[in-house]
């Protein structure tokens, strides 16, 4: 077992760094079920943080990265390539834990998708109809 840098993401589950990926699952089931927004609607950022936990520890590349370097390990990549902050701007809209009490921002300066869109709906309507 490596040395882990932080275990942040293993006390949000509630699991040991060791922790089988059976362990992880039934600890985010059980957790995922307490604070499901549908059953406890003011532990929305709870869900999220549990749900990222969970994504990353069960993911080998992420779980690596993290046990080695961090949350900043997660944020830069492990140090090569594009960082991880894309990825959660893309699931949580605001980078990297901005679930976390930050303001989500959208990738393209707030525009939402198909905003752009224009359906000319009476172009083809007689006049008498369009009045």
């Amino acid at each position: 077992m490596t040395n882990v840098a932080d275990t942040k993401l293993y006390d949000i589950l509630g699991v040991s760094p060791s922790a089988s990926e059976n362990e992880l699952k039934k600890a985010y089931r059980k957790l995922a079920k307490e604070y499901h927004p549908d059953k406890n609607p003011n532990a929305g950022d709870k869900f999220k943080e549990i749900s990222f936990a969970y994504e990353v520890l069960t993911n080998p590349e992420k779980k690596e990265l993290y046990d080695r370097y961090g949350e900043q390990g997660l944020r830069e990549g492990g140090g090569g390539g594009p960082g991880m902050d894309d990825i959660f701007s893309h699931i949580f809209g605001g980078g990297l834990f901005g679930f976390m009490g930050g303001q989500g921002r959208s990738r393209n300066g707030g525009r939402r998708r198909g905003e752009d869109m224009v359906h000319p709906l009476n172009h083809w309507l007689s006049p008498k109809l369009c009045v």
